[in-house]
C-alpha cells in the first residue's frame, strides 16, 4: 500500500496531529468524567428539571400576563378606598363611640325620652332641645343607617388586611410591572442560564456518551514513556525468550551479520528508547539450523528486548510511535515462546515498510511505502477475538480475520543485518508504547 498520495490529500493524518488527538482524546475523557461529577451539573440539572417544567413557565406566564388590576389585592385596596370615601361610613364611625351617641342613647331608653314630643318642654329645656336636635343630625342618621349593617365590620377587616404586612408585601409585588425580576424564580433562570453558559457544561452536553463510553472501555494496561535510565529498572529483558529456559536465550544466528548485544546496545537517550546497531568486531554465540549453537566472528553488535517476562496482553490495542534509520532491518513484534503466534507490528527491511501475521503456511502482509520510515509515526493493531487490523497513525493499512492467536503474546524490539543484506550501522528510536485492554 503506497500512503504517498494519502499523505498529500491528509487523509493519513500527521503524526503530531495524531498525538494531539490522541491527548486531546483522553483529555476530554477526564474532563467529561470530571465535569459529571461537579457540583456546577448537579446544580444545573436540579435547576433544568424546574426551569424546564411546565409549571415554572405557566408560573412566568402568569406572572407576565396578569394585570395588577385584576388581582385581588388591588382590589382590596380599591374597595378600602372606596369605604374610606363614604361619608356617612366615615360618619357612623366617629359617632358610634361618642360619649354623646352614649348619653343620646342613655336618655333614649329613660322615662324622660318621652318628652320629646312636648314641644313646650322642649322650647323650655336646653337638654331636651339637644337631645332632639342630635336626633335629627345627619350623624345620627349614620349612625341608624349603618348600626345593622356588615359594612362596618367589612370596613374594619379590610382596614386589617391592607395594614398587614404580609398584604402590603403581596400587593406591592403585585403592583410592580416588573414583579417577574423579583422573583425567585427569575434568580433561578438567570442561575441556570449562567450554568449553561458555562464552557464547561456546554463542553458537557455536546460529547458523544456512545463514544466516551466507548474509549472508556480501553483501559492503560501497559504505558511505556522510557523515563527509566538502567535497562534493569525497566520492564525489558535483552534476548530470546523460550519455553525451555535452559536454551540459551543470549544468541545471534548464523545467517545474520550482527551479534546481540545482551542489551548493550539498548538504552534510553531524552526519554527515546534506542537500538544501536554498531560496526564493532566481536565474538558471540550463533544458532546454526544445522550445527546448533557456534561461535562465530561478527563485523556488527546490535540487540533485541522484550517483555516476556513483565508483560503479555491477549486482544487489545496496541500501538508505538517509533522510527529508524540505516537500510537494514529494524522490527517491533508480538511474540511467543515457540516460532508461532508471530505478529508484526512493524518492519523495516532495509526497502519497505511491512507489516502483517506470521502463520503455519507463511507471512501474510501488507507492504508499505510513500512514507520515510525516518519519521516518526504511530503503528497500531487493534486485536479482537475474530480480528487483527494494522493502522499507521490514523489509516487503516491491514485487516486479517484468519489465524488471529489466542494467547497472550509478549511484546519485543530488535535491529538485526541479514546475510544478503550490504552491512551499515542503524538505529530504532521508540518514542512511546501504551497498551490498551478491553
Amino acid at each position: 500500500m503506497n500512503l504517498f498520495f494519502k499523505k498529500l490529500t491528509g487523509k493519513l493524518q500527521s503524526t503530531a496531529k495524531m498525538e494531539q488527538y490522541i491527548a486531546a482524546m483522553e483529555a476530554d475523557i477526564a474532563r467529561y468524567r470530571a465535569v459529571e461529577k461537579s457540583a456546577e451539573l448537579a446544580e444545573y440539572r436540579q435547576l433544568q428539571t424546574t426551569v424546564e417544567s411546565q409549571e415554572f413557565r405557566q408560573k412566568k406566564q402568569n406572572l407576565a400576563g396578569t394585570k395588577y388590576k385584576s388581582t385581588k389585592y388591588y382590589q382590596t385596596v380599591q374597595e378600602l378606598h372606596r369605604l374610606e370615601k363614604d361619608k356617612m361610613l366615615q360618619t357612623y364611625l366617629q359617632v358610634k363611640d361618642s360619649a354623646q351617641l352614649k348619653e343620646y342613647l342613655e336618655f333614649r331608653a329613660s322615662d324622660m325620652y318621652v318628652k320629646l314630643s312636648d314641644k313646650k318642654l322642649v322650647r323650655q329645656s336646653p337638654d331636651l332641645k339637644a337631645m332632639l336636635a342630635f336626633e335629627k343630625s345627619k350623624a345620627f342618621k349614620a349612625y341608624m343607617a349603618y348600626k345593622s349593617s356588615p359594612v362596618p365590620g367589612q370596613y374594619e377587616d379590610l382596614r386589617r388586611q391592607v395594614s398587614d404586612a404580609e398584604f402590603q408585601k403581596e400587593n406591592a409585588f403585585w403592583a410592580n410591572p416588573k414583579r417577574w425580576f423579583a422573583t425567585t424564580e427569575h434568580v433561578q433562570e438567570e442561575r441556570f442560564k449562567q450554568l449553561s453558559a458555562l464552557p464547561d457544561i456546554q463542553f458537557f452536553f455536546a460529547q458523544d456518551v456512545k463514544k466516551i463510553e466507548q474509549m472508556e472501555t480501553f483501559v492503560l494496561s501497559f504505558g511505556e514513556e522510557f523515563r527509566w535510565l538502567k535497562l534493569s529498572e525497566s520492564p525489558w529483558k535483552p534476548g530470546f525468550c523460550y519455553k525451555n529456559k535452559k536454551l540459551l536465550s543470549q544468541h545471534s544466528f548464523a545467517n545474520e551479520q550482527q551479534a546481540n548485544n545482551a542489551g548493550k546496545n539498548a538504552g534510553t537517550i531524552n526519554g527515546i528508547f534506542t537500538i544501536l546497531t554498531k560496526k564493532e568486531m566481536v565474538t558471540a554465540p550463533a544458532w546454526d539450523v544445522k550445527k546448533g549453537f557456534v561461535n562465530k566472528e561478527f563485523a556488527y553488535t546490535s540487540d533485541i528486548l522484550q517483555t516476556a517476562d513483565s508483560f503479555r496482553q491477549e486482544r487489545g490495542l496496541f500501538m508505538i510511535k517509533l522510527r529508524c534509520s540505516g537500510k537494514i532491518h529494524h522490527a517491533a513484534w508480538l511474540g511467543a515462546e515457540g516460532k508461532l503466534p508471530f505478529v508484526t507490528l512493524f518492519h523495516y527491511n532495509g526497502k519497505n515498510i511491512v507489516v502483517g501475521n506470521m502463520t503455519a503456511d507463511g507471512f501474510k502482509g501488507e507492504n508499505i511505502s510513500g512514507i520515510s520510515p525516518s519519521q516518526y509515526y504511530i503503528y497500531s493493531l487493534m486485536w479482537t477475538r475474530t480480528e487483527l487490523i494494522w493502522y499507521v497513525n490514523n489509516l487503516e493499512v491491514l485487516r486479517m480475520n484468519r489465524n488471529v492467536p489466542a494467547e497472550a503474546l509478549y511484546l519485543a524490539l530488535s535491529s538485526f543485518i541479514s546475510q544478503d543484506q550490504r552491512a551499515e550501522e542503524g538505529k530504532l528510536e521508540v518514542d512511546w508504547i501504551r497498551v490498551y485492554k478491553n
